[in-house]
């Protein structure tokens, strides 16, 4: 990593990035490359393993001038998703919970529907056995 750019450390790093390969950090471990999306260092690339190194120095005029838009705009997208998938969880939920009403009202249907035929049927046998003793 160039030694003039700053070096500032951060654990427990997550994936994403992606991955430059024969380039390994001074610790060892593999690097990957990701975009800043701070309004501090809009779209700055960095490197990253368990440590974070700047691969430059300074952002280019246009990318500081694109990026904290663009960062803000990722951010209003990514607030609304959120709230879409929330949503959508709790429209599965509600959706299971309907489903198992159903199973049970249905369930029930039949077996009411079960117990009317056999009124129906004794109704028949005692009309036509008063019938046939009349």
């Amino acid at each position: 990593m160039e030694s003039s750019s700053t070096s500032i450390c951060r654990s427990n790093t997550t994936g994403g990035g992606v991955e430059i390969q024969g380039r390994t950090c001074r610790c060892g471990s593999k690097v990957r490359m990701f975009t800043s999306r701070t309004q501090q260092n809009p779209g700055r690339r960095f490197l990253r393993c368990p440590g974070v190194c700047w691969v430059d120095q300074y952002g280019c005029d246009h990318g500081a001038a694109i990026v904290p838009g663009l960062i803000v705009r990722l951010n209003q997208l990514e607030c609304q998703y959120r709230m879409v998938e929330t949503e959508m969880n709790r429209l599965e939920t509600e959706n299971r919970r309907l489903l198992e009403s159903f199973v049970n009202l249905q369930a029930a249907n039949n077996a009411l529907l079960y117990k009317f035929k056999l009124v129906l049927i004794c109704v028949i046998f005692c009309l036509l056995a008063f019938v046939w003793f009349m």
